[in-house]
């Protein structure tokens, strides 16, 4: 159905500022990167492919690797070009996805690790399994420069289009976007050479007790878990740790090198592997924010180096923050090209009260807007580019708006959410038009005002499922430790690692709760408990994905994430709880009569268990140490 879109003050449009038509706009979106799951026919360049074979040739080499034993002769040790291989591995898993420019260096590094390390010293079998971590490596290193070269081709493709170009209001703050990523990653990698720092310095302390060391050579009477009980040539009977005691026979000879109180076997110099972990956990985080952000700002000053496109569009706000935009000439706005999350600045100065149409009646009603708008948007689109948006704004003043996030394409038939759990003002009446108030009117009907808080949480299903991954969590954890003290750093953590993200989900799933009461929310995710007074509620969503999300006025977002199947629950015709407490939340939101008049004691607000189930783990690995 054709709409009559907010239009825009003439002022507020530059001076030959190009009409974004249907046309031009199906171009662009036919030369788009491949997306991380688009629902067509299989692509090569698609990041999923990149991805897994990384992970199943690399899964394949660690398994057929050879593991030679400690000896006097090769002495098993610090392994650093192992820590790089496995940390260059590990962040291509997430760069191939969303940082492919970080993977054009990433990718030859680790091919040329493999090539210089790894294929000279290993049999035939090991050799053909890092072969083919090679041609996956040449696969991702492709597949992001098809991408790479897709973005080029639509920014290039609009520069192109419009051919006059325009500069930036000056009147638009400085670019803000890449701030706290850089100073968040400058952190962790600063945490991270530090640690490599101390990792290096235990090892050179080693190497200076070693040089001053006496050698002794003794037999092995008997070993267990973390040492071995040996007799020197001079008869005495003593005890020297052992990363590796099943590599030594009972009756074999080792050797011993002694500097005072200070004692290890010949064969085991010190392994910094804990300082490597604490460098890998914290360096390839602060990686990838570091370049997240310099990206991010380099993206954004762009837009104030020169004269960069013009091109009127249209554009939608939906209930889930987004901001979805339009050829021109879509006054349906049934084709939207792509979407982006947007933060406001505006032209005076003054923020608007609310960047997405959400505003407050006399009655702290909730109408959201959900009209097409009149809109220029300045700078080229691509995917993760940096865009800016002056905007109509209620009555059709201006606001200009920047991106915060990357730009995203839909997949087909995708589109905004504007099934309201709010109202639409129609622009040609001053009543609001609900959509999908039957709905609501149904859940609210359902609803008995007892003036009691309300509160909602995971079921017995859930809970299991949360327990089994604790106790998975936990028997990981010790098979971790276990390795570690065993066969040292290497490959063979890699999947134990992934271990320690499920602590989040476990933490949700047996502890999630919202409790509302007189003055509002309480949300309890894995980590904190938050409030939210009821005029802050903007909307709560159970989104294509399984996600709950509870949405801000301000533009903010509480989530827990994959909580829910939606396509299984539907086909079984399924209710969960937390399915049924973004129906009823929305209810009370929109029918304040019906919101309890108690307040909730603290006992009944929530209490986040991610941190207790981290000390779980913490027990659990501090207690195999002091066996």
């Amino acid at each position: 159905m054709t709409e009559t879109p907010v239009p825009i003050s003439s002022c507020s449009v530059p001076e030959d500022a190009h009409a974004w038509l249907s046309a031009d706009a199906a171009v662009w979106a036919r030369r788009r990167p491949a997306n991380w799951a688009r629902r067509r026919p299989a692509n090569w360049a698609r990041p999923l492919w990149s991805i897994l074979a990384l992970l199943v040739t690399v899964a394949a080499a660690i398994a057929v690797e050879p593991e030679p034993a400690c000896s006097d002769a090769v002495p098993c040790g610090t392994d650093w070009v192992g820590m790089v291989q496995m940390g260059l591995a590990l962040g291509l898993l997430y760069w191939y996805a969303r940082l492919p420019e970080l993977t054009l260096v990433a990718a030859p590094a680790l091919a040329a690790i493999v090539f210089w390390e790894e294929l000279p010293n290993s049999g035939w079998t090991s050799r053909a399994a890092n072969v083919a971590v090679l041609v996956a490596l040449a696969l991702g290193w492709a597949a992001t420069w098809a991408r790479l070269g897709a973005r080029r081709r639509q920014r290039q493709l609009v520069e192109g289009t419009v051919g006059i170009r325009n500069r930036l209001p000056a009147s638009v703050g400085s670019p803000g976007r890449g701030v706290f990523p850089i100073a968040a990653g400058t952190v962790l990698c600063a945490v991270a050479v530090g640690a490599i720092a101390l990792g290096l310095r235990a090892v050179h302390t080693d190497e200076q007790h070693a040089s001053r060391a006496v050698r002794t050579t003794a037999e092995v009477l008997s070993r267990n878990d973390v040492s071995l009980r040996v007799r020197t040539d001079d008869e005495r009977r003593i005890a020297v740790d052992a990363v590796y005691p099943e590599d030594y026979g009972i009756g074999t000879a080792v050797t011993v090198l002694e500097d005072g109180s200070w004692r290890r076997l010949t064969a085991e110099p010190y392994d910094a592997v804990g300082w490597q972990l604490l460098a890998l956990a914290v360096g390839l985080p602060g990686l990838s924010l570091l370049i997240t952000g310099v990206l991010a700002r380099c993206r954004s000053a762009a837009l104030r180096r020169g004269p960069v496109p013009a091109l009127r569009v249209l554009e939608r706000f939906d209930h889930e923050g987004r901001t979805w935009v339009y050829a021109v000439d879509d006054d349906s706005g049934d084709t939207p090209v792509f979407s982006c999350i947007c933060v406001p600045t505006s032209l005076d100065g003054d923020e608007p009260d609310d960047p997405h149409g959400v505003a407050y009646d006399d009655e702290k009603y909730a109408v959201f807007d959900a009209r097409l708008r009149g809109a220029v948007m300045v700078g080229a689109p691509y995917e993760g580019s940096e865009l800016v948006f002056i905007s109509a704004y209620g009555d059709g003043n201006p606001v200009v708006m920047r991106t915060a996030g990357p730009v995203r394409l839909p997949r087909a038939g995708q589109g905004p959410v504007i099934h309201a759990q709010a109202d639409v003002t129609d622009s040609e009446s001053d009543t609001p038009e609900p959509q999908d108030s039957d709905r609501v009117g149904r859940v609210a009907a359902s609803l008995k005002p007892t003036g009691r808080p309300m509160r909602w949480g995971p079921t017995v299903v859930a809970r299991a499922g949360g327990l089994a991954l604790t106790v998975g969590i936990a028997v990981g954890a010790n098979v971790f430790t276990g390795s570690l003290m065993t066969d040292g750093f290497g490959w063979h953590v890699i999947p134990l690692l992934g271990l320690l993200m499920l602590i989040s989900p476990a933490a949700v799933f047996l502890n999630w709760r919202v409790t509302a009461d007189s003055t509002g929310l309480w949300l309890t995710d894995a980590w904190r408990t938050r409030h939210l007074p009821w005029e802050q509620l903007r909307a709560a969503v159970y989104t294509r994905d399984g996600s709950v999300e509870i949405r801000l006025s301000g533009g903010g977002i509480w989530q827990l994430s994959g909580l829910g199947w939606p396509s299984a629950e539907r086909l079984l015709r399924l209710r969960p709880s937390y399915a049924r407490m973004v129906e009823e939340v929305t209810a009370l939101h929109a029918h304040p009569e019906l919101r309890p008049i108690e307040q909730s004691p603290q006992r009944h607000q929530g209490r986040p268990l991610g941190p207790a189930l981290v000390l779980l783990v913490g027990l659990v690995v501090i207690s195999l140490f002091i066996k």
